[in-house]
């Protein structure tokens, strides 16, 4: 009975430490978005951000994308006691507004930010018929949810944080599970970035590789044109020179670089 009261004392205590890991990683979301003003052969970047970031959390991948001569709106939405449906609603207005009148339209995002853009493109792609669609780029996106989310289920932090939170599980719960997949066959690239550092913390809870909080198996989509793995944690995808440099070339190309 003590062995079985202390194992269960022992799991609580971890899943604790890992979630407040995670939370402290993810940071805080604010609510705003960038104006634009475009000339004709511009092309813009729509950067969307993961679960408990802000806009302000892309501003080195923002900075690199301008640096390649894009645009970049970076998309600024609330994630943590938020519905589903409330954050695609606010994303897809964001969306809409960014890109309004962008000659050509490209699209970024980082975990989270990858679902909300496959779910703007699944249901709202009929919106930028008057911009040239580009490139499609997921990093470190789980698309069928996330084995450290499923770990955390149980936990009143990972209740108390909201629906988007809890809709990161694999399974027929996920979010990325219930999206379809998007049109390649109408011309659309996609390109997939995996990271495959994992993190010490929660290692343990994953298989495969894996970026300390998405595998790489998650992150992989069958119909996606191009994928690559780089060497990297999750967090850090924001940042790394790489993973930037990779994105830019699959923009250019619609494919990474592979040696």
């Amino acid at each position: 009975m003590c062995k079985k009261l202390a194992k269960k004392v022992t799991a609580t205590i971890v899943k604790g430490m890992i979630l407040c890991a995670v939370l402290h990683l993810m940071g805080c979301a604010n609510s705003k978005t960038d104006v634009l003003i475009y000339e004709p052969d511009d092309e813009l970047v729509v950067l969307a951000h993961g679960l408990g970031r802000s806009g302000w959390a892309m501003w080195r991948l923002a900075q690199r994308l301008e640096d390649a001569q894009y645009k970049v709106c970076r998309l600024d939405y609330a994630t943590f006691g938020v519905s589903v449906a409330e954050a695609l609603a606010e994303t897809r207005k964001q969306i809409d507004d960014c890109t309004a009148q962008a000659p050509k339209v490209h699209f970024v995002g980082h975990s989270l930010g990858g679902l909300v853009i496959r779910a703007y493109l699944h249901n709202n792609q009929h919106n930028l018929k008057k911009a040239r669609m580009g490139q499609v780029v997921l990093i470190g996106t789980p698309n069928k949810g996330s084995e450290l989310a499923d770990y955390l289920s149980d936990s009143w932090l990972m209740n108390a944080a909201g629906g988007i939170t809890r809709a990161l599980v694999t399974g027929d719960k996920s979010l990325g599970n219930k999206l379809d997949a998007l049109d390649v066959n109408s011309g659309l690239k996609l390109g997939v970035i995996a990271g495959t550092k994992p993190l010490a913390l929660t290692s343990a809870r994953f298989n495969g590789p894996n970026d300390g909080l998405v595998s790489v198996a998650s992150a992989r989509l069958s119909n996606m044109s191009d994928f690559i793995a780089i060497e990297v944690s999750h967090s850090q995808m924001r940042y790394n020179a790489e993973v930037a440099e990779q994105t830019v070339r699959f923009l250019q190309t619609a494919h990474f670089k592979h040696e």
